[in-house]
């Protein structure tokens, strides 16, 4: 389990990775970001490696990378589910979707049917 709530992360490249611990939070600064100037980032940096040495504890620091990278719109926010399903839904065009309830051609086999003419196979459902 994370020791922390995952978040996922959107570096200035456009990069996306979920951060969920203070390796994590270490990677993260040191990728692009729109402004490494920012008070707020300076300060995740310096409490990241202060609670990599062992002087504050890492919540500080993760706390303080949640800070700096919501501060510059870094943050991926999860979209809820009925959305991305009403979304993906919407992109499938009528005309596009042929729906055919055939079975798989790997899902059938070949077989001999008992009593008939020697030879006569036929294909069947499994």
């Amino acid at each position: 389990m994370a020791p922390f709530k995952p978040v996922t992360f959107c570096t200035a490249r456009g990069y996306e990775f979920h951060v969920s611990c203070l390796h994590h939070v270490a990677k993260a600064l040191e990728m692009a970001w729109p402004d490494k100037t920012c008070a707020l980032y300076r300060r995740a940096a310096c409490l990241t490696e202060r609670a990599r040495q062992g002087w504050c504890t890492p919540r500080v620091a993760y706390d303080a990378f949640l800070a700096a990278a919501r501060a510059q719109g870094r943050i991926v926010e999860p979209r809820k589910l009925h959305d991305r399903v009403a979304q993906e839904l919407a992109a499938i065009e009528p005309e596009n979707f042929i729906f055919h309830p055939s079975v798989h051609p790997g899902r059938l086999r070949t077989r001999r049917v008992p009593g008939s003419v020697a030879g006569t196979l036929r294909r069947s459902h499994i």
